[in-house]
């Protein structure tokens, strides 16, 4: 089953919505190879980046990051966006994330949670903005986030289980009127998926026509949300090419050299001609 993103809207209320299912967690994030406590929390972030891709028309990089650095606790979700498509996703939780649920982050005091959007052609324009740690989940914070920061009231699902996220989101339009009972109403239904509704393998279009039996929902076009399959070579030549001549050094006497990409878990091997060039290209210190 291929990753799909499917926006609908309410005929006779004035909500939008957005259906996302990701396939291949356990495949594409090497964090993720096995169930771990920052499963669902790293499918919630990896959900929220797709979402907030979905809704630019720039060229741009949507990150979530939380860390916690009295707890070592690192996770982040990358989603690169442009005329309103998501691709590139990328996720990766340190061990310590690994082994702490997101429940327990928010109970001590100093974890940060941020999304930062940034122009993807290396352009210095760069928006960052900070979530409040007031829900025991990553997607209710970014629920939180959007009636506080965005004005956009917001209701939020995110469920993962074995390789697969689904998520379902509905967002009342701005300057509209709506009553509370049919906003809470909705809150409620979504409260209602069970897993294997959202992860199921059957059309998109069929879960939302029974969710909402009660009301007309239209649907548009599909997008498809793709994990990142760039090549890391560049970005590890470029990062031993900054290490410390002495330390370049030490690799150089070494017959070759394995790194592996904490966000996919792909392996790379350097020969030693590789690393001797790079000394040849770095200034001596």
């Amino acid at each position: 089953m291929a990753s799909v993103l499917l926006p609908f809207q309410f005929h006779t209320l004035p909500v939008r919505g957005r259906l996302l299912r990701l396939e291949g967690l356990m495949t594409y994030v090497a964090s993720l190879k096995e169930p771990n406590a920052c499963t669902q929390t790293l499918a919630e972030l990896l959900a929220a980046a797709a979402l907030l891709a979905h809704d630019t028309k720039h060229q741009l990089t949507v990150g979530l990051q939380l860390q916690h650095p009295a707890l070592g606790v690192l996770l982040f979700a990358q989603c690169l966006a442009g005329k309103g498509q998501a691709a590139g996703l990328r996720a990766y939780g340190n061990p310590a994330a690994q082994a702490t649920p997101f429940a327990e982050i928010i109970q001590e005091p100093g974890g940060l949670f941020a999304v930062t959007l940034e122009q993807a052609d290396g352009d210095e324009q760069r928006y960052q903005s900070f979530v409040a740690l007031t829900h025991p989940t990553a997607a209710g914070c970014m629920a939180n986030y959007f009636a506080s920061s965005v004005q956009t009231p917001t209701h939020l699902v995110v469920l993962a289980e074995g390789n697969r996220a689904g998520a379902l989101m509905v967002q009342a339009l701005p300057n509209e009127t709506m009553s509370e009972d049919d906003w809470q109403r909705l809150g409620l239904l979504l409260s209602t998926i069970k897993p294997a509704e959202l992860l199921a393998d059957d059309a998109p279009e069929s879960l939302l026509a029974k969710l909402f039996a009660e009301d007309d929902v239209s649907t548009f076009t599909p997008e498809y949300p793709q994990f990142a399959h760039d090549d890391p070579r560049p970005r590890m030549l470029a990062a031993l090419a900054s290490l410390p001549a002495d330390e370049l050094a030490e690799l150089q006497r070494q017959p070759s050299v394995t790194l592996t990409d904490a966000t996919s878990g792909v392996d790379v091997t350097f020969s030693a001609e590789e690393i001797a060039h790079l000394g040849e290209q770095t200034p001596s210190q």
